[in-house]
């Protein structure tokens, strides 16, 4: 043991004291904040084995409600559990979000589409346009002009993809940049 007197010794003394109260008064703090480990099964320590188990057992009959609790509750213990059991990591994007399943975006779409169907079919269609060559009403303008031909009446579109007609690209001239 170093001797009181050196200035090395004495904050080596120092060091010693001050960890052996500490190792002292830990277990009566500790038992003063957390409580008894019997009284609180809660506090209880589970094994990996055993937390592995229970988050396995969850995993099979789909809990998701005691999963996300796990997760928020402690992540790196859930994260750490779902790599020993063999549960991949959902896929993220760049921002760290994850990226929803293929069965999610169906889902998604086919909510859109059918708002879409339901807006459409809320929409009132404007009110018909006179026959051409109908005379104009009473006291408006002078006399209506001969009325021109009906032009045949176009085809009903097919029912199949729809396609789009490629825009046109403007044409720049070598040298011009």
């Amino acid at each position: 043991m170093p001797t009181r007197y050196s200035k090395r010794g004495e904050i080596q003394q120092f060091q010693y004291e001050l960890a052996n109260e500490i190792k002292r008064d830990a277990p009566p703090i500790a038992r003063g904040v957390f409580g008894d480990n019997r009284t609180h099964p809660d506090m209880a320590t589970l094994s990996n084995a055993e937390l592995d188990q229970m988050y396995l057992q969850a995993y099979l009959r789909n809990d998701r409600t005691f999963l996300m609790q796990e997760a928020q509750r402690d992540p790196t213990q859930f994260l750490e559990v779902t790599d020993r059991i063999g549960v991949e990591d959902p896929p993220v994007n760049a921002q760290g979000d994850p990226i929803p399943s293929q069965a999610q975006q169906e889902g998604v779409a086919q909510a859109f589409q059918q708002q879409a169907v339901q807006n459409a079919a809320q929409v009132v269609p404007p009110p018909p346009l006179p026959p051409p060559g109908a005379a104009a009403p009473a006291g408006i303008g002078g006399p209506a002009p001969a009325a021109a031909p009906m032009p045949a009446a176009l085809p009903s579109p097919g029912v199949g993809p729809m396609t789009q007609m490629p825009l046109p690209v403007p044409s720049i001239p070598p040298g011009t940049l």
